[in-house]
């Protein structure tokens, strides 16, 4: 797409993002799909993303901070507005009300708080049922039946704590503790994250809320089920060096050349999202060529190796790819020992997105 580009660039697939939200509908027809878009819809860029899933018909949407909910709202005033974190204070039960926001209520603390100061908003209650992160106790909720306004209560939500390990048995347990405790409420039911939506139907319920499968991770078990990258990123060359034998590259001399070889330095590094972890070990591509990183990772450089590419593919301001075409986000997260998520939030900070 580019023969050459002076910083590193995000692009951004829109055709890829609305193949993976047609998937995703088909797979769970019978529940209403709520996509999650925290963490900067992933890196993907949370504006961009929500104008383009709006435009979808999609309605309704998950958050994680009330920064990002008054962000979309600015977008459309008929879009339902999911506040994950849920009221931690006076000042944030207001700007539900004023943004006519969709509080989750995680705990009782929450739930004092949001009776005392927004008697308007209807809301929704997460109960854990085995992630032990957030939400109520079984016992905790039963407690607190005097406090709850059920007319209020919209929908019973949970989340699993191990459907990306394909742990079946942990997932039916944590269903029907869901099931149980809806029991009293007897309102709409959501668990499944994109691992579940993949997992099983009888997962689906009546809300699915699909976080990394929007962007394209495979959801489960190496299995893409027909969902493509949205994301790219791509980083310029610099400098082309030549690297005698014995020489050190990098701080802490941690790569020591065993021959004579040619290096480019390329212009990204942790500052840009490309954890430090990853030195002497990833890799990355120009055009279809594969390339080590060799030496430390600095805060905005790498040095790669660059021995066996053909001089006519070298130049500076030539685009080196980080993930795109020939890395997945599952190849490069497994070269970092992190997962995919971590991968996109944070090569998807600082950076000049092109969406296409």
């Amino acid at each position: 797409m580019f023969e050459n580009i002076k910083k590193k660039i995000v692009l951004i697939n829109k055709t890829n993002l609305i193949n993976n939200l047609k998937i995703l509908k088909d797979r769970a027809v019978n529940s209403k799909l709520v996509p999650v878009i925290k963490g900067d819809a992933y890196g993907h860029g949370i504006e961009e993303c929500c104008r383009i899933l709006i435009s979808n018909k999609v309605k309704s949407f998950y958050v994680a901070r009330i920064e990002d909910a008054i962000k979309i709202r600015k977008l459309s005033k008929e879009i339902q507005i999911i506040f994950l974190a849920g009221p931690v204070n006076k000042n944030c039960c207001n700007l539900i009300q004023l943004n006519k926001l969709t509080p989750v209520i995680n705990n009782l603390d929450q739930l004092k708080l949001f009776k005392d100061y927004n008697k308007l908003s209807n809301f929704i209650l997460h109960f854990d049922s085995g992630m032990n992160r957030l939400g109520f106790s079984s016992t905790d909720l039963l407690k607190s039946f005097p406090l709850i306004n059920s007319k209020k209560v919209t929908m019973l939500i949970s989340h699993f704590s191990s459907a990306d390990d394909m742990d079946l048995n942990e997932c039916n347990l944590q269903l029907q503790k869901l099931k149980s405790i809806n029991k009293y409420f007897k309102v709409p039911l959501s668990i499944s994250n994109s691992a579940g939506i993949f997992l099983s139907k009888k997962f689906h319920l009546d809300f699915v809320r699909p976080g990394k499968s929007l962007y394209g991770v495979k959801p489960i078990n190496s299995n893409s089920f027909g969902l493509k990258q949205v994301m790219s990123v791509y980083a310029p060359i610099i400098q082309i060096s030549r690297i005698k034998k014995n020489q050190s590259i990098g701080y802490s001399r941690t790569f020591i050349s065993k021959k004579n070889i040619k290096t480019a330095t390329i212009d990204i590094g942790y500052g840009d999202g490309l954890f430090r972890y990853g030195s002497n070990k990833i890799n990355v591509y120009i055009d279809s060529f594969i390339c080590k990183v060799i030496g430390r990772i600095s805060m905005d450089l790498i040095v790669i190796d660059i021995t066996d590419i053909p001089e006519n593919r070298l130049y500076l301001g030539k685009p080196v790819e980080i993930l795109g075409k020939h890395q997945t986000c599952e190849s490069l997260s497994k070269q970092i020992s992190t997962n995919e998520h971590e991968v996109l939030v944070s090569l998807g900070k600082n950076a000049k997105r092109i969406y296409y």
